[in-house]
């Protein structure tokens, strides 16, 4: 007779250590994705469910590794896997991809392959172990953006202080200069040949008497007067103004306000001059003909009321867009505008606890992102 408690035994060890297997690879962090030689997934874990969307059993019955990978990828990677580059030995680790999802989304991943081979190293399967890598691609971009962030708000603070002496050590000499160019003009007669010179020194001090104004209004730190605002009514105030002048007589105005914006606490005054210079800039930007859309909608997870400006002008290329808010930074001819349009919009947003941001290819257009706090309840 056969005795079957040690083939039982056998069985019972066999099943405990596959069931053990099965959930070392189930309650790993990271997505492990084995496949046989021919490309068919033969273990799915939990985690690679979450990251791709598939469920196991449809994995493994419908889909081919080569669909995970960006195309080509899979058999670059058996490749190299294979290749002298790395040892012969069908190991590799810390390789960056991006992964594709069941829904076609792309997720950026850090994978380690190996090749699995038989006792007689014949090869029988291939294993990829998948780290998810959005929430730090995330962290890492927030960090960015919060490092730049900081160093523009360091610039623009030393430039302001720069600009408010600069501005008032000018403004008396200009001042003296256009009292007595005018007590000259007065005292000349009417046929002297100089009275075109002494009128454009006038006119030219008038020009930089306005420069420094926006100096000192870039530098100032003034008390806002806040208050609840809507900002949707702000807007379009601003528009009525401007739409009925001949600047928008060949531009093409898309309004796409949220009725259900939140309010917003803010000096009215000073966001409508921010709104003001983004819109001109814009005209300025299309050449006085295109069309020009401004959309308001709410930002809940942020928490912000979300303002857009798009032109269908000629763009911004992108090695200026870190330059566009710093004073006296213009593209345009020398003599039409002074350059402190969008640094002063920037220090007003940034008063108020906003963002502002640019969106822009070169010739493509450009979007100017605004966010503001809306009142919390």
């Amino acid at each position: 007779m056969r005795d079957v408690t040690e083939e039982k035994k056998l069985q019972n060890n066999l099943k405990q250590s596959n069931e053990f297997l099965s959930n070392l690879i189930n309650q790993s962090a990271d997505g492990i994705i084995a496949a046989d030689t021919e490309g068919n997934i033969i273990i799915f874990n939990e985690s690679a469910e979450k990251l791709l969307g598939y469920t196991a059993r449809e994995a493994m019955k419908n889909v081919h590794v080569t669909k995970i990978y960006p195309p080509g990828h899979a058999k670059e990677l058996m490749s190299k896997l294979r290749s002298e580059d790395y040892g012969g030995i069908g190991k590799m680790s810390s390789v960056e991809i991006v992964a594709a999802s069941k829904s076609g989304e792309e997720i950026p991943c850090n994978i380690s392959a190996a090749i699995v081979y038989d006792k007689d190293g014949k090869e029988v399967a291939s294993v990829g172990i998948f780290s998810d890598l959005r929430e730090r691609k995330r962290m890492q971009k927030e960090l960015e953006e919060t490092h730049m962030k900081l160093l523009q708000s360091e610039k623009m603070s030393s430039l302001g202080k720069l600009a408010a002496g600069i501005a008032h050590e000018i403004n008396n000499p200009l001042g003296g200069i256009v009292i007595f160019t005018n007590m000259m003009l007065e005292e000349m007669d009417e046929s002297d040949p100089r009275r075109e010179d002494i009128k454009r020194i006038i006119s030219e001090a008038a020009r930089c008497k306005n420069i420094v104004k926006g100096l000192l209004d870039f530098s100032r730190q003034t008390d806002s007067k806040m208050s609840v605002n809507d900002l949707n009514k702000i807007i379009a105030q601003t528009m009525v103004i401007l739409e009925n002048q001949a600047i928008f007589h060949n531009i093409k105005v898309i309004k796409n306000y949220d009725s259900a914006l939140p309010l917003v606490k803010c000096d009215r005054i000073r966001i409508s001059q921010a709104f003001l210079n983004m819109i001109l800039n814009a005209v300025d930007a299309m050449g006085k003909k295109g069309e020009f859309t401004i959309r308001t909608s709410y930002n809940k997870k942020r928490e912000m009321a979300v303002i857009e400006f798009t032109d269908t002008g000629c763009g911004i290329p992108e090695e200026i867009q870190n330059k566009i808010f710093d004073p006296f930074f213009s593209t345009k001819e020398v003599g039409k505008g002074t350059g402190l349009g969008l640094s002063m919009s920037y220090g007003i947003i940034k008063d108020h606890n906003g963002t502002i941001n640019v969106k822009s290819r070169t010739g493509e257009g450009a979007t100017f992102i605004i966010e503001l706090p809306i009142i919390k309840e």
